[in-house]
């Protein structure tokens, strides 16, 4: 197995580094120029989540490489403060955010709300990918386990306008029509983002 692993921030500082590390460690596996792009871009796609979650993000990413499969992970604590809590809240209790519109857009909110406290986080886990019959776990102690190959399961299951726009979100992400899964781990501020592709 081959992998590589650095630092990234939030505020960009690693992230063209790790772009770059990405696409290398493809072309030194043997991917060819197209194939080693789609993994450049879901490096892209991922880091580019991470810059846009509420407030200062660090978190170690790695690449693991083994024949034609290829694991990219993001592993990150997130402290929220108070005042990112109480917009969070306030959205959620909303039912939705209106500023994410795309897949990538509502797996990042996804990700915030499961960082609320316990109180907050079960009726704000009702909006975006949690309400489409995904089988993916959260309980009150602050823990979510998601993937997206349940999530478009419970897509693919489910009738109605609301599927029919879940179903066009993701045709419309680059990530999810490259990705094999995605596989979000949360536990209490430690958020594990692993992004499964193989060639």
């Amino acid at each position: 197995m081959n992998s590589t692993q650095m630092t990234v921030r939030s505020n960009g500082e690693g992230v063209s580094e790790a772009v770059k590390a990405t696409e290398k460690i493809g072309l030194d596996a043997g991917l060819g120029k197209k194939e080693a792009l789609r993994l450049q871009l879901l490096a892209e796609e991922l880091l580019g989540m991470m810059q846009n979650i509420a407030g200062e993000v660090e978190g170690e990413y790695k690449v693991e490489q083994e024949d034609k499969s290829y694991r990219i992970i993001l592993d990150s604590r997130i402290d929220m403060t108070k005042e990112m809590r109480k917009t969070l809240i306030s959205v959620s209790s909303k039912g939705e955010n209106e500023a994410a519109k795309s897949f990538m857009g509502k797996l990042r909110d996804m990700i915030q709300v499961a960082l609320l406290p316990s109180e907050n986080g079960p009726s704000a886990l009702s909006m975006g990918l949690m309400s489409m019959g995904s089988p993916s776990t959260y309980n009150s102690s602050e823990n979510l386990d998601w993937s997206m190959v349940e999530y478009v399961n419970g897509v693919k299951s489910s009738q109605g306008a609301d599927a029919e726009a879940a179903w066009d979100e993701l045709e419309k992400s680059i990530t999810a029509s490259i990705a094999d899964d995605i596989s979000i781990r949360i536990k209490g501020t430690r958020v594990v983002i692993t992004v499964m592709k193989t060639f």
